[in-house]
């Protein structure tokens, strides 16, 4: 996750990168549900019982797929143009495919 504290991304959130108020988030799914691409709204965790957890709460489709598509949860469409000129996934991964 960067570093970012994610049980304090309300406190954070609008003055880094702008919009309205951000509700605290309750669970670890209810934050995986905000990141800015349905792709990377994805977690993996081993569980006490050495069972792989996944938590994908828009399902693991654009991951598998190879799809950069904006969560409108958490990204603008203008957040979402600057992400991509950022990362560059198509560069970076070719196949990838960008949906607006």
């Amino acid at each position: 996750m960067g570093g970012k504290n994610q049980a304090a991304v309300h406190t954070w959130y609008p003055a880094k990168f702008g919009g309205g108020p951000v509700a605290p988030l309750r669970t670890v799914a209810d934050a995986i549900a905000t990141w800015p691409e349905y792709a990377t709204a994805v977690a993996v965790r081993l569980d006490a019982h050495d069972q792989i957890t996944v938590c994908a709460p828009h399902g693991p489709d654009d991951l598998l797929d190879g799809v950069w598509r904006r969560n409108p949860a958490r990204a603008s469409a203008e957040i979402s143009r600057r992400r991509l000129a950022r990362h560059r996934p198509t560069e970076r991964w070719p196949g990838v495919r960008v949906v607006m």
